[in-house]
């Protein structure tokens, strides 16, 4: 018995951080800007195409874009409540990239008819499936679509706006069985893998609105103009969370677990959150919609799977590329891959941080054509590029492994590779502990 309401403790605690976040965001909207202009702002967001780079900062203004982040939140939050949603760590994950996305892209209208086609199908076929549930929302990534087809010009007898809902159905009821299909072949080694799913249909999606609709999707521009709102609202976003750790951790709680380790996940959203942010500052890029939901995405998904060590070897290949190659370091679109390169943090995990880092480079080549394929109907270009290179990847070690000298030739290589790293790194970790302990004696010493 005790067991289950330490159980439950847990998930209304993670109810109520996300509950208090959407609330937050959504009641900060009526701060900065008039009832007037976020109606109009809103109205201009669900009239506009949605594909990337859509910001709604720009074309609406920093209101309205909250309200329709803090909309899109408080929606999800009570879809999964209704569904007796089990609320845990991929929840906090999942709700944060709604959130982020919900800043360019994603609106209340044109992601319902794709979570109405995702209800629809697990009525049919997975009624108790609480992980798809969670995966039909983030299918939301291909609202776009949506967009794009009832803001464009009737070119037949069929009502675009019909199309347009036929479409969204259509595509919630299709997605989650490719996205079973494809999770199988990507050996869960992709963490965005519904951005992979998705990003199928999307090259589907994209000859369909230009060959057969004649619609033509047009790039959009970016806005810097709210970079100091932007920045205290993650500032804000991030240190509450971190005094309320803070808190309970002086509390020194030692009677439930489960209460603790929920706390120190927060507190790593909470750093992340800061990591994200200060390296953005560091390279003098000032904030835009499309970075503020890389952060929230980033942020989020630190408290599921994946470790710093993991990430930040994918994050110096797509450094190093744009650096050597590109040279367009300090600029958003590489910020926004950098952050998004954590989907590779679990073949880091598999494979090592040599091949962490190959994937990385490997990545960002990718990351930076794909979106041509899509035209921007995929907001998840990223999870789309994941796949792809975790496939490319694992398709070269298949192929040399056909040859027996050369598959243990490798996998030895491999072995002291991987015992190479792990020395190094437990150098590093006595190191930070000893620096850290002489610092401490220092201060001790000197009060």
């Amino acid at each position: 018995m005790g067991k289950t309401k330490q159980v439950l403790l847990s998930t209304d605690i993670i109810f109520i951080f996300l509950l208090t976040y959407g609330l937050s965001i959504t009641l900060a909207a009526f701060f900065l800007a008039s009832p007037e202009k976020l109606i109009s702002g809103m109205e201009e967001i669900v009239r506009s195409p949605s594909n990337l780079i859509t910001d709604y900062v720009h074309i609406a203004g920093v209101g309205a874009a909250f309200l329709n982040s803090g909309l899109v939140t408080l929606s999800s939050l009570f879809l999964l409540r209704k569904h007796k949603h089990h609320f845990c760590s991929l929840t906090v994950s999942v709700i944060m990239m709604l959130s982020g996305f919900s800043f360019f892209g994603k609106n209340i209208v044109n992601s319902a008819p794709i979570i109405l086609g995702c209800l629809i199908y697990l009525r049919i076929h997975h009624s108790g499936r609480q992980d798809l549930l969670v995966m039909g929302l983030l299918s939301t990534c291909l609202s776009p679509i949506v967009s794009t087809i009832y803001c464009a010009p009737d070119h037949s007898a069929i009502s675009n706006k019909f199309i347009a809902l036929v479409a969204g159905l259509l595509i919630g009821y299709t997605i989650l069985p490719i996205f079973e299909f494809l999770k199988v072949h990507t050996k869960e080694l992709n963490l965005y893998n519904m951005g992979f799913s998705a990003g199928f249909i999307g090259v589907i999606g994209n000859l369909t609105t230009r060959n057969i609709l004649a619609i033509k999707i047009v790039p959009h521009d970016l806005s810097f103009e709210h970079h100091h709102a932007l920045l205290i609202f993650l500032a804000a976003l991030f240190t509450l969370p971190f005094l309320v750790f803070l808190y309970f951790y002086k509390k020194n709680i030692d009677r439930s677990k489960h209460l603790f380790l929920d706390l120190k996940k927060i507190a790593r959203f909470s750093l992340y959150g800061y990591l994200a942010v200060i390296f953005t500052l560091l390279l003098k890029v000032p904030l835009s919609g499309i970075l503020v939901g890389a952060i929230l995405t980033f942020a989020g998904f630190s408290m599921y799977n994946f470790k710093f060590r993991y990430f930040f070897f994918p994050a110096l290949g797509v450094f190093l590329t744009a650096l050597l190659l590109y040279r367009d370091a300090a600029t958003t679109n590489n910020i926004v891959i950098i952050l998004f390169a954590s989907t590779l943090s679990p073949m880091t995990r598999k494979y090592g941080l040599v091949t962490g880092t190959l994937s990385g480079a490997l990545f960002s080549l990718i990351t930076r054509n794909t979106q041509y394929l899509t035209a921007g109907i995929n907001l998840y270009n990223c999870g789309f590029a994941g796949g792809i290179t975790v496939l490319l990847m694992d398709f070269v070690r298949v192929s040399f492994y056909r040859n027996t000298k050369i598959k243990a030739y490798c996998q030895n290589a491999h072995l002291r590779i991987i015992q190479f790293e792990k020395d190094l790194l437990a150098k590093f970790q006595v190191f930070t502990q000893s620096f850290l302990f002489k610092i401490t004696t220092m201060k001790d010493n000197q009060s």
